[in-house]
This record gives structure tokens, C-alpha cells and sequence, in this order.
């Protein structure tokens, strides 16, 4: 038994050829070259894989396949050859098969395919022995490559943890056969061999977990370290190794982006290629040892932003990337990976991402929030059939108690559910069984958690996803029901279902007893349920009240994060109860300086899109104002920063209370600015104008903003251009034609946009229509294709 083929996977630069001592014969060594491939240094290996025939007996097939398996080219055919090697019966030295088996093993996890890894471990387990210190190496080698995976799956691995340790302890001291070494190694192959047992072990301490071991649990293996002594235990000196790799690829990172921003002239011929993580993220792989998961997420970000930058991002690396999120287990990470994907695209890879999980994650404990997060963003890029089979697997999911947490941790069930059921409700627009998932959602809001303010906002959120049109009337019947008896136990739930419901739920004579009473009456105004004179009344004085109340806090410079918005009440029952009482005591609001920003944004934009007429006192408070409230800055809770402030700038332009000239330069001001924040705030006020103001410098700026690199700042650039298309002037066609343009962008954010706003705007120019058109076609996203056919439909 060649222990070189272990070493060359688990400590591969002891092995690999060196660049400064070169050895022909060495250095064609198939353990050698196998080195070189997982050292990912590529002065110690050559491509050899493409140079020569497929059937060349120079060549070591095991070797070929595992480079192979390590491209996103070539790794099914890859991690294929490495089985048809391991299974081989010429595969005489368990060495070499264990080393390939664990190269096998990492490719079929990248593809998700863990029953494929639960064969291969198995089967080369079966042929290990324990008689000898190589074996028992080999052995624990595997066993760890399968506590790794057993994790990624969700599956129990203490066992096989007890295990290893205890071979790991019995070749502490033993003496190995002898194997070659690379003659640049800086070590002696017994020195080698103690770096690995030491990086193995480590590796399986890595992967208890540590509450169990800050426990004290009785499962433990009995020579695990205490948790003080774990956190006092230095690195291994492999992980160092991998360490060293990882912060050269960080600095070639940088220095590749100091070359890009400074516009370096400096041109390099060939040299190691993009910066990447990938090879680090492999050693910890191999090893087995949890450090992988932080490998798993530092090479995703680092991918993304290396794709995402790109004019035309590659499908295939960013499907990688989402995968290397989903396999880190990450949560805000995903969320804003798969968001922006959605909307610039390339949404192939999302759909990749998304067909993966669903092909091989196919038991509940398999799936996590990070699986379920992919499989709500790729919802409507199924098949109605797809949708079903992933609805149907969401649902045991939720049968099960929810995402599942990693082995040896807990999460709150309400977390664990609230995942689940969020993707519930988005593929049930797409399989078209929203009724039945409202009834899923109604037994969860029975349940006996009635009165846990996290389970009713939980079950209010999912009920937003709903398509309450496709939601049987005793259904909705049964929901209202539940509310008349319990309201004020689910207070947020029932406001959401009344919410979406047009408000055709509301019971008689309801009595207004605060804010969020009051938001439920006027989201019922706004579907069209008149308010009676009582009702308007009692609103008017909760919400002065509510306003008095941050006011007086503001003045004493305390803030506060709320979940409704006062100030945007108010201006909504001006605009839909035609309270215009509230005038001045609204006014007086959005003019205080204490109060911050962004308690006064959502009402800012409500009065921005709304014609309802502000009485001339008003308007002369808000011209006096205005140099004040445009240069306001941010408050200590306010997320938005930008100067000016954006929705004072659109309703104060909006309303003529400010000059075209100032209009324009605090537009330029925010348009110039290298936050995207920024350019975004000034796109979104250039289409809130252009609905009003013709003018060619907000065409020109309109244009400018729809060559952005960010979707939403096309998005608003888009309805802008909208605007511009239906008009007579001398600059329609420019716009007309840009407009088509984008609606072929690849996402789904600016179609959307382009679609809603040309529903409201009814003039649709012969081209745009033609567009349109091709999105009901053939965009890849069914709400674009749903939303597209309904504008074709009316305007037609």
C-alpha cells in the first residue's frame, strides 16, 4: 500500500513535483501529478488530461478523471471515470483507490448527489483492514470523508467519530512503510504522515458539535478534548498550510482590483489566472474538517463578485456560487445572492441550482433554509409539473418541523417552519394550489401556538405570498372565521388576510382601536370599501395622536423602529378618505427636523404618485422648508443616507414647490455618486417626474441611468423611458427604442417594471407592443409571461 496517494490528497505539497527541483522520472510519478492537481499550484502539475489521446497508457486514468472532476466542464464525466476506477477490479492498492474515492466523493457533493458518496465510502470501507497502521489510515481517512457528508445530508455522524479518533490514537507512534517524496518537500515522509494523523484529527474533533461538547453529551467519543482545551488547541500544520493559500488568492484578489480601479497599464502573459478559492476550499474538503464551511462561503463571495461584475455573468459559475452558498448554509448571503440573480440574472443559473436540489435532495432531512431560499427564487421558472413535485417535497418538509438544522443543533420551530412555509406559498402560485396551502397555513395558525407574536407574524408573511384569486370561497370563508374568534390573538395575520382579501372580511361596525385597525380600514378604502364619516373621524384622531407621539420622542432624541408607518397612514387617508384635515398636522410632521428620515419617506412617495390637491398654506410650509428637508441627514436608525433626501426631492419636484434648474442638479448630484443607493434614489425620481414633466434633460438623464449596471436603476430608468415613449416630442423614437431594448434584459426586475408601469400609463407605442408580446413567449419567468399577457390583453 502506496501511502504517497493519501498524502497526495491530504497533504498534496509533500508530493507534488516542485518547480525548483525537477525529477523526470519523479515528476511523472500518476501519485505525484495527482498532487500537483489538488495543490492547485500549476507549476507543480500540467493539463496533461486534454494533451494526449483518450486511450494513451501513458496516462494514469484514475489521475485524468480526477482532474476532470475538478472543472464544471468536465466533472460528471469525471466523478464517472473516478468510479469506473474504483470499482475496478485491476484497483489493487487501496491507497490509490481511497485517494480517488475521496476526489469522487467531493465531485458527487458538488452535484448534491450524496447517495452516490454513501456508496462509493461504503464499498471502499468494506475493503479496508485494521491489521496494519496503512490500513487503519485508510480507514480513518474515509470514515472522516463520510462524517463531512453525512453532515452536508443531515444525517447523525458521532459514531464514525468515536471511531476515528481511536484509530487515529492506535498509529499515533507506529511505523509506516516508506513511500517517495517530492524532493522539494521540506519534511520526511514519517514527518508527512504525524502532520496528517494531526490534520485528521482535528478534522473530526471539528465536526462535534459544540454544544454537545460544552454539554458534555454521553454519545461523545471519550478522548475528545474538553471545549477549553479545543479553543486552546493550535492550527494543524496542514491547516496553516491551507491558510497560507487562501490569503495569497486574497492577496492576488486585491491586487488584481488595485490594478482594475487605478488602470494599471501592466499586462501579464499567462501567469496562475483569475484569484480563486477553490483549491483552498478542496484541502479542507479532502480533510473532512468543518473549516470547509467558511472555504465554502469565502469562494462563493468571491466568485460572485467576479461574475456579477461581468457585462454577461456565466450561467454555470454562478450557479456554482449559489450552490457553494446552499452548501455553507448560509442565510442573508442567499437571500441577497438569489435576489439580485432574479432580478439582473443570469436566471439559467438559478434554475440550474434549482433542478439540482430537486433531483438529489429528495428526503426532508436533506433540506435546509438554504435549499428551501433557492427553491422560492426559482418558483416561477418552473413548469407547473416542477412546481408540483417541489411543492410536494416543501410539504414533507413541513411535516418533518421545517428546514432542517445541521446535525447536533436546534432552532426555534417557528424559524425552522416559517422557510418552509414561505416557499409553500410561492410554488402554489406556480403549481396552482394556493387553496390548499391557505388550508396548510390555517391548521398552522390553529395550532397551539395561538398567541406567540413570532408564529403570527410567521404565518401573516406567508399568507402575502398567496394568490388569494385561485383561494375557494370557503376557504376564505373558514380563514374568516378564525379571525372573528381569535383577532386578537393573530392580530398580524388577520390584518394581512384582510388586506389581501379587499377587505371583504371586515366585520360589521368594526371598532377603530389603533394604528394597525386603522391601516387595515384604509388598505379596505384603497380596494374600494367606502369609510363612513365615524370611521374617518376616529382614524384621523389615532393617527394625529400616533404622530404627536414620535414627534415628542424625536424631540428627546429617542427613535424607534415600528411596524407601521404613521405618517404614510396619513397621507393615504387624505388621498383615499379624502381626510384633509390632516393637512396641516401631516405637514407640520414631514417639516419637523428632529424627526428622522424615515418616518417620513413612505408618505413623502405616497404624495409623490397621488394628484390629490395640497391646499395652498401647505404648500407655502413646504417651500419655506424645503432647503431644510432636502439637505436633512439620515437619522441613527435611518437606512437611507443619501443627500438629498430622495422623497422630499420627488414630492417637492412633483408639486412645483421647487424649481426645474434645482430639480435637475440635485437629480445630477445623486446621479453622479459611485453608491448605488444613490443612483438608484435618483433613477426612481426621475420616472416619479417624468410622468409630469416632459422635458428633454430628464429623457437624457433617463437614458443615462438605463445603461446602469444595477437592475434596479434600469428598472426606474425603464418606466421613465415609458413616459418618454407614448409622448409626440422629437426624442420619442430614442426612448421607444432603448425601452424595447431592455425588456429583453435578462432578469426579471425590468420587464416587471416596463410592464406595470405601461398598464398605467394605456398609451403603448406598435413596437413596445411587439416586445411584449416576445415576453409572453418565451421569458423564462412565469409572472413576466403572466403580467405581459394581461397588459397584452387590455391594451389590445
Amino acid at each position: 500500500m502506496n501511502l504517497a496517494w493519501i498524502v497526495a490528497v491530504l497533504r498534496p505539497l509533500d508530493i507534488a513535483p516542485h518547480p525548483n527541483f525537477r525529477n523526470p522520472e519523479y515528476d511523472a510519478a500518476p501519485y505525484a501529478q495527482l498532487a500537483g492537481i489538488v495543490s492547485g499550484d500549476p507549476s507543480r502539475w500540467s493539463h496533461y488530461s486534454m494533451e494526449e489521446a483518450e486511450g494513451s497508457v501513458s496516462i494514469d486514468q484514475g489521475v485524468r478523471s480526477a482532474e476532470m472532476s475538478l472543472t464544471n466542464q468536465g466533472i460528471r464525466v469525471g466523478l464517472d471515470g473516478l468510479v469506473e476506477e474504483i470499482q475496478s477490479e485491476e484497483s489493487i492498492d487501496l491507497a490509490r483507490s481511497c485517494a480517488l474515492g475521496l476526489l469522487a466523493c467531493c465531485a458527487a457533493a458538488e452535484l448534491d448527489e450524496y447517495e452516490k458518496c454513501r456508496r462509493i465510502l461504503e464499498g471502499l470501507l468494506g475493503k479496508t483492514t485494521v491489521e496494519t497502521p496503512e490500513g487503519k489510515l485508510v480507514r480513518a481517512s474515509l470514515l472522516q470523508q463520510q462524517c463531512l457528508r453525512f453532515r452536508d445530508s443531515g444525517r447523525d455522524h458521532i459514531s464514525q467519530t468515536t471511531e476515528i479518533l481511536s484509530l487515529l490514537d492506535e498509529i499515533e507512534d507506529s511505523d509506516f512503510s516508506e513511500f517517495p517524496m517530492s524532493p522539494g518537500a521540506s519534511v520526511s515522509y514519517t514527518e508527512s504522515l504525524r502532520h496528517v494523523i494531526t490534520a485528521l484529527r482535528h478534522a473530526a474533533w471539528s465536526l462535534v458539535p459544540m454544544r454537545l461538547v460544552v454539554d458534555g453529551a454521553d454519545e461523545l467519543p471519550p478522548s475528545l478534548p474538553t471545549w477549553q482545551q479545543l479553543v486552546r488547541t493550535p492550527k494543524s500544520n496542514q491547516a496553516s498550510k491551507i491558510d497560507q493559500l487562501r490569503a495569497s488568492e486574497y492577496s492576488k484578489f486585491v491586487e488584481a482590483s488595485f490594478n482594475r480601479m487605478f488602470r494599471s497599464q501592466t499586462r501579464t502573459i499567462g501567469g496562475r489566472g483569475a484569484p480563486t478559492l477553490f483549491h483552498a476550499a478542496l484541502n479542507y474538503e479532502l480533510l473532512g474538517d468543518v473549516a470547509v464551511y467558511r472555504l465554502r462561503k469565502e469562494h462563493a463571495l468571491m466568485k460572485l463578485v467576479q461574475c456579477m461584475s461581468a457585462a454577461r455573468p456565466d450561467s454555470d459559475e454562478v450557479a456554482d456560487a449559489l450552490r457553494l452558498l446552499r452548501h455553507a448554509n448560509l442565510k442573508s448571503e442567499i437571500d441577497l445572492a438569489v435576489e439580485r440573480i432574479r432580478a439582473s440574472g443570469p436566471l439559467a443559473a438559478l434554475a440550474k441550482d434549482s433542478t439540482q436540489i430537486l433531483k438529489n435532495r429528495t428526503e426532508p432531512r436533506m433540506l435546509r433554509a438554504s435549499e428551501l431560499r433557492v427553491l422560492r427564487g426559482a418558483a416561477d421558472l418552473m413548469t407547473q409539473s416542477d412546481a408540483r413535485n417541489a411543492l410536494s417535497l416543501t410539504c414533507r418538509v413541513i411535516e418533518a418541523g421545517g428546514a432542517q438544522p445541521a446535525p447536533g443543533s436546534s432552532q426555534l420551530d417557528v424559524v425552522r417552519l416559517e422557510s418552509a412555509w414561505l416557499t409553500a406559498t410561492r410554488l402554489a402560485n406556480i403549481a396552482e394550489e394556493d387553496d390548499e396551502i391557505a388550508l396548510l397555513l390555517l391548521q398552522a395558525a390553529q395550532d397551539e401556538h395561538q398567541g406567540d407574536e413570532l408564529w403570527d407574524k410567521a404565518v401573516g408573511r406567508s399568507l402575502r405570498n398567496l394568490n388569494w384569486e385561485n383561494v375557494s370561497p370557503q376557504t376564505k370563508s373558514r380563514w374568516n372565521d378564525f379571525f372573528r374568534s381569535n383577532s386578537s390573538r393573530m392580530a398580524a395575520s388577520r390584518s394581512v388576510f384582510e388586506a389581501l382579501t379587499s377587505g371583504h372580511t371586515l366585520p360589521e361596525h368594526a371598532v377603530l382601536e389603533d394604528l394597525e385597525d386603522v391601516a387595515n380600514r384604509v388598505n379596505a378604502a384603497m380596494g374600494g370599501a367606502a369609510m363612513s364619516d365615524t370611521e374617518a373621524s376616529a382614524s384621523v384622531e389615532i393617527v394625529t395622536q400616533a404622530l404627536a407621539s414620535i414627534r415628542s420622542e424625536a424631540s428627546r432624541g429617542r427613535f424607534s423602529f415600528r411596524a407601521l408607518d404613521p405618517a404614510d397612514v396619513a397621507a393615504a387617508l387624505i388621498i383615499y378618505a379624502d381626510a384633509t384635515m390632516l393637512w396641516p398636522t401631516l405637514s407640520e410632521f414631514l417639516v419637523d427636523q428632529r424627526v428622522q428620515r424615515a418616518d417620513k419617506s413612505g408618505a413623502f412617495d405616497r404624495l409623490s404618485y397621488s394628484s390629490a390637491e395640497v391646499p395652498p398654506e401647505v404648500a407655502e410650509v413646504f417651500r419655506l422648508k424645503s432647503a431644510a428637508l432636502l439637505q436633512s441627514q439620515g437619522g441613527p436608525f435611518d437606512g437611507d443616507v443619501v443627500v438629498p433626501f430622495p422623497a422630499a426631492l420627488r414630492f417637492l419636484a412633483s408639486r412645483r414647490m421647487i424649481g426645474e434648474p434645482e430639480t435637475f442638479s440635485l437629480i445630477s448630484q445623486m446621479s453622479g455618486s459611485g453608491e448605488a443607493e444613490s443612483r438608484e434614489e435618483a433613477s426612481r425620481t426621475v420616472a416619479t417626474l417624468a410622468s409630469s414633466i416632459a422635458s428633454p434633460w430628464l429623457l437624457a438623464q433617463a437614458m443615462q441611468f438605463s445603461h446602469d449596471s444595477e437592475p434596479a436603476v434600469r428598472g426606474h430608468a425603464a418606466r421613465a423611458l415609458s413616459f418618454f415613449a407614448a409622448t409626440q416630442s422629437e426624442f420619442r423614437e430614442s426612448a421607444e427604442y432603448r425601452l424595447v431594448e431592455m425588456m429583453g434584459d435578462e432578469g426579471i426586475l425590468v420587464p416587471l417594471l416596463v410592464i406595470r408601469q405601461m398598464s398605467q400609463n394605456r398609451s403603448v407605442p406598435d413596437s413596445v407592443k411587439e416586445a411584449i408580446g416576445v415576453l409572453v413567449a418565451n421569458h423564462p419567468s412565469l409572472t413576466v409571461r403572466r403580467e405581459a399577457a394581461a397588459l397584452l390583453t387590455e391594451i389590445r
